[in-house]
């Protein structure tokens, strides 16, 4: 409310200082209290009960107030403090007329003195012209002589003492007593002005002359501000010919111009500068201005109410420099950081003198963590400790260079190092600290491999020799039986059982060429997957007849489990590798089990997963090579007069074809008590998954 009213009462000004702003307000609250005042009193008047109303006095005074604020309205101040010589209208109405006097006129003088006491006051507050002030002074006596002589007194005039109660002395004199003060007051106000204005045009000159001659740009702006007195742009006061050279401007272009308008030009974009002067408390910055290829650092001031001083200093060369050693740093970085070494300077004492280190995610030092700490305080056990304290010591005697390895805790754990020691004086030695642990990893890794390589090399050995094995007995039986069959010495019920063994011995030495062949495809990335839709439980049906036929010479009871029995239930995968995938299962449940039961099946674990698994009954596996059973060549007994036949490729076979279909498998198995091997497969493009209900 209050910024609203300011803003009324200011806008038509353009004020310099803000001692016109409060003599702006004040003629508005004295032109508007005299109006408020003679309303009032006009309208007592008129409304019949005339006490002491006197209504030409009261439209003299409406008419007054209207002029000055008229004036005020139209930006017109010294119309408005001119209308006070019309204040002696108001005094005849009111105490000199015989007709309109609100008091016999010989009582009244009193009042028409300190009237015009109060209007020469209100001319030295809003004027101060002792010119203008001794003409109303003039203006003054008349009225008053008027009225002494209106009210046939004019034969007191002369005397000291003015007779009556109305007053202890001759009004005259009072009123010239007033003029010589108001006078005096007024002449000794204007010389101290005048003194201070040549003072601060000479120091304004001297400042101006200053800024002239900086070598630094300076930049004088003026806020502007809305009806709410909130921030809304800047008006260009003045610049010195630095800023003009700097930003190749000229002066004209800049005085009292809008900063919206000249800074696009000036900048373009370069500088938030709205952001930095009107929103900001930042007094720095630092811009880089790209038509010119220059940087900037900007500091601002603020030299007067509403008035930014913003210093422009041109650190274009102190950049270049920057950047100059910056590339110098970064060459000399990359030269240390190719040197994998930290540097020491201890003492015979074992206290860190100096140090230096490459950057490190590794390691992370600070002087205050070495310089002046010893080497039983940075980390070392006990025992290192001493002994690096006596590397140092035989460093130092004997000048020999000692070599010491160990282990440093990390943030990323165990990191491990070289350190050699070497005499620097007699006083000190240099410590060479190399991070070692990718070597040591490398080396730990190559022990691996090599180990690795050796059980590879057995594991080959020992499937060369089982393979051997392998096709040498089902050979040798398909040989002999076969002349046997030949032989007129066996009937044909031993004929028929001969041809069962041959046969069953085929299948055995056609599944290990399939193995091989797999193995080869496998290696040579070979092998396609087509994926089409398969129906499940036709496939679970077909491995159930050919696996019925093979487990009916042994106790073993087959058992199917198909989650959903609904013919349509499928899924889009490669049946081939799928089908593939649980005959190797199989093959493997029926060879480790000698009675029991096997299981084999599926289930839909959600509805993106498909579940296949094969549970026996058989030996299990022990529980140090489950983690080994899906390895090439691995068998859980590798000898070659083992009690169980195969090549060991079955498993990682089935693995790797597996993870053709997007698949993985697992196993779940203990010594004794049978294993159950199951894999998850993608559910996509599946069918026929509601299930019928019976």
């Amino acid at each position: 409310m209050l910024k609203s009213i300011y803003h009324f009462i200011t806008k038509p000004f353009l004020f310099e200082t803000d001692e016109e702003i409060r003599k702006i307000i004040g003629l508005h609250i004295v032109m508007l209290a005299a109006l408020v005042f003679s309303i009032i009193d006009l309208s007592v008047a008129i409304l019949g009960r005339p006490v002491y109303a006197c209504i030409p006095g009261d439209i003299t005074i409406i008419t007054i107030g209207i002029i000055g604020l008229y004036c005020l309205r139209t930006g017109k101040t010294i119309c408005t403090v001119n209308s006070i010589f019309l204040a002696p209208f108001v005094i005849y109405f009111f105490h000199i007329s015989k007709q309109y006097s609100v008091l016999p006129i010989h009582q009244s003088i009193p009042n028409t003195l300190w009237v015009l006491i109060a209007s020469l006051i209100f001319l030295v507050l809003f004027d101060g012209k002792l010119k203008k002030i001794s003409i109303f002074f003039g203006w003054a006596l008349i009225t008053l002589l008027f009225h002494i002589y209106q009210a046939d007194r004019i034969s007191d005039i002369l005397l000291y003492k003015w007779p009556g109660n109305d007053m202890a002395f001759n009004p005259v004199l009072q009123l010239i007593l007033a003029y010589g003060i108001t006078f005096f007051v007024t002449w000794n106000f204007s010389i101290s002005i005048n003194d201070l204005r040549t003072k601060l045009n000479e120091n304004e000159k001297q400042v101006n002359q200053t800024v002239k001659g900086f070598q630094q740009g300076v930049l004088l702006m003026e806020i502007v501000r809305d009806e709410m007195e909130n921030p809304v742009g800047l008006k260009i006061l003045k610049t010195n010919p630095a800023f003009e050279s700097m930003f190749r401007v000229q002066a004209r272009e800049l005085r009292e111009a809008d900063a919206e308008v000249i800074f696009p030009k000036v900048f373009r974009d370069s500088f938030q500068w709205n952001s930095f002067y009107l929103q900001s408390t930042k007094k720095k910055t630092e811009i880089h201005v790209d038509h010119l290829n220059k940087w900037f650092e900007v500091f601002n001031l603020s030299p007067a109410p509403d008035q930014i001083a913003s210093i422009f200093y041109d650190v274009s060369q102190k950049q270049k420099n920057i950047e100059s050693l910056q590339d110098s740093r970064r060459r000399y970085k990359v030269l240390l950081e190719a040197i994998p070494d930290i540097f020491f300077i201890i003492d015979k004492d074992g206290i860190y003198m100096d140090f230096v280190i490459k950057e490190s995610e590794l390691i992370q030092i600070t002087a205050d963590d070495i310089v002046g700490n010893s080497i039983f305080e940075v980390g070392f056990s006990e025992k290192m400790s001493r002994k690096i304290f006596q590397c140092i010591q035989d460093a130092i005697q004997f000048e020999t260079i000692e070599t010491i390895e160990y282990a440093l805790e990390v943030e990323k754990g165990t990191a491990m190092f070289e350190m050699r020691i070497a005499k620097l004086d007699d006083n000190s030695v240099i410590s060479i600290a190399r991070d070692i642990t990718k070597r040591k990893v490398a080396e730990i890794k190559l022990e691996e491999a090599k180990i690795k390589a050796e059980e590879a090399d057995q594991l080959k050995s020992a499937f060369l020799a089982n393979i051997s094995h392998e096709i040498r007995t089902p050979m040798n039986a398909i040989i002999g039986f076969s002349k046997m069959i030949g032989s007129p010495d066996f009937d044909m019920e031993e004929k028929n059982r001969f041809i069962e063994i041959i046969v069953s011995n085929g299948k055995l030495l056609m599944e290990m060429i399939n193995d091989m062949i797999s193995l080869s495809k496998i290696e040579s990335n070979q092998i396609i997957v087509k994926k089409d839709f398969c129906k499940i439980n036709d496939m679970m049906l077909d491995l159930y007849r050919e696996y019925s036929y093979d487990v009916s010479n042994k106790p073993i009871k087959l058992k199917l489990s198909n989650e959903n029995a609904n013919p349509k239930f499928g899924v889009t995968t490669d049946k081939a590798i799928l089908m593939e995938v649980m005959q190797k299962l199989l093959d493997n449940a029926v060879k480790f089990t000698d009675d029991g039961e096997i299981e084999f099946g599926y289930k839909l674990l959600s509805k993106d997963q498909l579940q296949f698994f094969v549970r026996d009954t058989g030996i299990g596996i022990d529980e140090a090579q489950i983690t080994k059973i899906f390895e090439r060549f691995h068998q859980v007994d590798n000898k070659t007069t083992r009690r169980y036949e195969g090549t060991g490729l079955g498993l990682a076979i089935a693995q790797h074809f597996v993870k053709l279909i997007e698949g993985t498998i697992a196993v779940k198995s203990e010594l004794g008590s049978g294993s159950t091997f199951y894999f998850n497969v993608p559910f996509k493009g599946g069918e026929g998954t509601l299930t019928i209900v019976r």
